[in-house]
């Protein structure tokens, strides 16, 4: 007897995206070349947020947001309790204690209520950042998030893998997660499964210039380069989290039928 297997999701690839990509193989820069740039604007763009910094998977976008904000061993992490392991994963690198806070019992997703319902039992005094995870694209309480992410004086990041193109309105304004109107950071994936994909990849948007520096810079190494050919400094430590532009041109590609 054969066993077929099921998949819970197929990529929408068409001639054009595999043009794209192809054209970027023939480009003779397939790192570090403009069709980043071009990615991480469109998404500027369209979210009207001040910075995007493209990598290569959305755990990797969730390591650059706790990085750049600094999270430290005993740092306290908020998340809820239905979520993918990817971001229990970095905050536990990262040596944080991480809660999990309850969810709602019809919708899957994190409330103010469950988080100082967390904070209370669990006699917490000083909380890094809160991790709001967007489950099937479903926002709740955005803008209630950011008043006890105030209320905290912690960091409020939200985890839009699901939610690319989701958009809520507050005060009668339409907002696009992405936008960080309401957070600090937001973090996307563009994993096959998620709305549009680059194979694999991610992407973070901010408001804020130090975390998209700080950001920018692990990135690659830690490097800065200099303007005289193949001269750079090196002034911090880093990892390689670039997007190559094979990844980024799907991207491109893809976003722009994505509208």
């Amino acid at each position: 007897m054969s066993v077929l297997p099921i998949s819970n999701g197929k990529p929408y690839i068409e001639s054009d995206d595999i043009k794209e990509v192809i054209k970027s193989l023939k480009s003779g820069f397939l790192s570090q070349g403009d069709s980043i740039n071009q990615f991480e604007k469109l998404f500027k763009k369209k979210f009207k947020c001040k910075f995007s910094i493209a990598c290569n998977s959305g755990t990797s976008a969730i390591y650059l947001a706790m990085h750049s904000i600094g999270v430290k061993k005993n740092d306290v992490i908020i998340l809820p309790s239905i979520n993918f392991i990817a971001a229990a994963n970095v905050a536990n690198l990262f040596e944080a204690k991480i809660y999990f806070a309850d969810v709602d019992i019809q919708t899957g997703q994190l409330s103010v209520e469950s988080v100082t319902r967390c904070i209370k039992k669990n006699k917490i005094k000083k909380v890094k950042a809160i991790i709001n995870m967007y489950l099937s694209g479903n926002l709740r309480q955005v803008s209630d998030f950011y008043k006890l992410k105030k209320k905290l004086n912690c960091y409020l990041i939200e985890d839009a893998c699901h939610a690319l193109g989701s958009y809520y309105y507050y005060k009668n304004k339409k907002f696009f997660i992405g936008s960080c109107k309401h957070s600090d950071i937001c973090t996307f994936s563009f994993h096959p499964l998620k709305t549009i994909t680059t194979g694999e990849g991610g992407l973070i948007t901010t408001n804020d210039k130090k975390i998209y520096n700080k950001s920018k810079l692990f990135r690659s190494h830690g490097i800065i380069k200099t303007n005289k050919h193949w001269k750079y400094n090196v002034i911090s430590p880093g990892l390689n989290l670039r997007l190559s532009n094979i990844n980024a041109s799907l991207g491109i590609s893809q976003f722009k039928k994505n509208r």
